[in-house]
C-alpha cells in the first residue's frame, strides 16, 4: 500500500503561506485546460489533471480514495471548519457536540485536521491553509447543499442516513396527514419540545362545560432527528383507525400503556412474511 505523504501537513517547518496567498482560496493556482475558460481537466503545478478543485483537495491534497459519497464527507469537513473558525456561524455552535455524544470521534476527527494541516495544534484554531480550503469548500457547493445554512445547519440536517429529497417528501406527506387528522376527536401530532422534535397524542375532554385540547401521549427524539419522527408519524397515520382506541388505552391505563403498546406493534410490523405469532393480531 502506498501512503500519501500529501495527507500530512508541510515538512521542515515550510507553512502554506510561504508558497500560496493565505486570502485565496485553496486551489487558485490550477489551471484550467478546457477550451472553455475553467472547464476541466483543471492541472496542477506536478502536471496532474482533476476534474474539480475538490478532487485535487480530496485525492491530490488529501491522499484519500475517490469515493463516491466524497462531496457528503467534504461537507462535513466544510461545515466542521466553518464551526471551528467561528466566522460563519454563532459562537455557541462551537460548544455543541455534532459527533452525537461520541468523544473519541470528535477527538480522531480534530487530530486528522491537525495532522493534515488545517487546525493549528495549539490554539485550535485554523491555519491559513483550513481558511483557505473553508473558502474553496464554500464557493464550490452545489445547489442542493447551499440549502442549509454553513455551519451547525447543514450538520444537523444531514445527520440522518436518509437524502435530502426524502427528507422534503415525508415532511409535505405529514403536512397533508395532518390538514386531515387535524378534524378528530383524537389524534397524533408532529410539534418540537426543548428544541426536540416530537409527537403527541392529542384528546378533546369537557372541563367545566368548556371542550379542552389536553395532550395525552409525548415521544420526543434527539435534536435534528426530525426525519425519524416523521416516519414513525406517517407509521401511525397508517393506522388512523386505531387512534381513538388508542386514546382510550392512554386515558384507562396510562401514558406507558401506549408506548409499550407502540412498540410491540412496531416490532410485529417488522416481519415481512406473515409468520408473526398470534399475539401480533391484536392491535
Amino acid at each position: 500500500m502506498a501512503y500519501h505523504s500529501s495527507a500530512f501537513k508541510f515538512q521542515n517547518h515550510q507553512r502554506y503561506g510561504d508558497n500560496r496567498h493565505p486570502a485565496l482560496p485553496w486551489g487558485y493556482w490550477l489551471v484550467s485546460a478546457g477550451d472553455i475558460p475553467g472547464q476541466a481537466p483543471l492541472i496542477d503545478e506536478d502536471g496532474r489533471e482533476w476534474e474539480s478543485v475538490r478532487d485535487a483537495f480530496w485525492i491530490g491534497r488529501l491522499g484519500l480514495p475517490d469515493l463516491r459519497w466524497k462531496d457528503e464527507l467534504l461537507e462535513f469537513i466544510a461545515n466542521y471548519l466553518a464551526i471551528v473558525d467561528g466566522r460563519f456561524v454563532a459562537d455557541e455552535e462551537r460548544q455543541f457536540d455534532i459527533f452525537l455524544g461520541d468523544r473519541h470521534l470528535s477527538a480522531f476527527y480534530q487530530a486528522f485536521l491537525e495532522a493534515a494541516g488545517l487546525i493549528d495544534q495549539h490554539g485550535g484554531r485554523l491555519t491559513q491553509e483550513g481558511r483557505a480550503v473553508l473558502q474553496m469548500l464554500i464557493a464550490t457547493r452545489t445547489q442542493k447543499d447551499a440549502q442549509d445554512a454553513v455551519g451547525l445547519s447543514w450538520i444537523i440536517a444531514n445527520q440522518s442516513v436518509a437524502r435530502r429529497s426524502e427528507r422534503v417528501e415525508t415532511a409535505e406527506q405529514v403536512e397533508r396527514s395532518e390538514q386531515v387528522a387535524a378534524r378528530m376527536l383524537y389524534r397524533f401530532a408532529t410539534d418540537t419540545i426543548a428544541s426536540e422534535p416530537a409527537v403527541k397524542l392529542i384528546g378533546l375532554h369537557i372541563n367545566h362545560e368548556i371542550p379542552v385540547r389536553s395532550t395525552l401521549w409525548t415521544m420526543t427524539w434527539p435534536v435534528g432527528h426530525e426525519h425519524a419522527r416523521n416516519r414513525f408519524y406517517l407509521w401511525l397515520v397508517e393506522r388512523i383507525d386505531r387512534w381513538e382506541s388508542w386514546s382510550e388505552m392512554v386515558k384507562e391505563n396510562g401514558a406507558r400503556a401506549l408506548t409499550e403498546h407502540l412498540m410491540k406493534l412496531a416490532f410485529c410490523d417488522r416481519f415481512s412474511n406473515g409468520e408473526a405469532n398470534d399475539s401480533c393480531n391484536a392491535d
